[in-house]
């Protein structure tokens, strides 16, 4: 993690008022030691004080991608990032145990920042479990516009109204197989499960699909559960 975390104190900030994720997805080879190690990364003077939230989560099942987790830092704007990686390498404790010890037992294999382009719901930590949805998206406008009416409509029909479900996009670590990513949040996995064939198997969908499907082809499908919060 040591190349990635550091290639962020180049980052200039942006303007543009919107919410940030950091997300650092790996193979765990030793799944007990990583969280061991991430926990007591957490419990460092460096991550208490950042000014977002830190959070692991497990892909399970994980797609076609390596992944099996992914440690996700959300920051409310670009000082709260800023002010987060600047100080990063000032940390030895947790540069010894992000850069030296987690490599033991982990390996790297994707990073990136991500910002959402329209989402609903005021607060996506609320929500313990994730569908994503990766794309390569030709028309990002057209798109936009399709998925809005149809996840709102979705959502009401659902009785996801209040969870967390919108469109996003790495801006800084693009990934080469997709260009946006759709999520949709739920309480728990058996809930999560339940929407999604629902929704898969109504008309909406159907109609939905059509529309979009000369600007828009999913790459892969994933569900991110919420390992814990630090």
């Amino acid at each position: 993690m040591k190349n990635y975390l550091l290639a962020f104190l180049t980052f200039t900030s942006i303007s543009l008022e919107a919410q940030y994720c950091v997300f650092f997805d790996f193979k765990a080879e030793n799944s007990e030691m990583v969280v061991s190690t991430i926990t007591a990364a957490m419990n460092t003077d460096w991550a208490k004080n950042i000014q977002g939230t830190k959070s692991l989560f497990a892909y399970l099942p994980n797609g076609s991608t390596e992944s099996t987790h992914s440690i996700q830092f959300c920051f409310p704007n670009e000082e709260a990032f800023e002010n987060a990686f600047m100080s990063y390498g000032q940390s030895m404790d947790v540069r010894l145990l992000l850069d030296e010890r987690l490599s033991e037992y982990s390996i790297d294999v994707s990073q990136s920042i991500n910002t959402p382009i329209w989402y609903n719901g005021e607060d996506w930590a609320e929500d313990n479990v994730f569908m994503l949805y990766q794309m390569e998206v030709t028309n990002p406008a057209a798109y936009l516009k399709e998925f809005k009416s149809f996840s709102q409509k979705m959502a009401k029909k659902l009785g996801y109204e209040e969870n967390s479900y919108g469109l996003a996009f790495p801006i800084v670590g693009k990934n080469g197989d997709f260009s946006h990513f759709a999520w949709i949040g739920s309480p728990d996995i058996k809930t999560a499960l339940s929407n999604t064939k629902k929704m898969l198997s109504d008309p909406l969908f159907a109609e939905f699909s059509s529309k979009v499907s000369g600007i828009r082809k999913v790459v892969n499908t994933v569900m991110s559960v919420r390992v814990m919060d630090f």
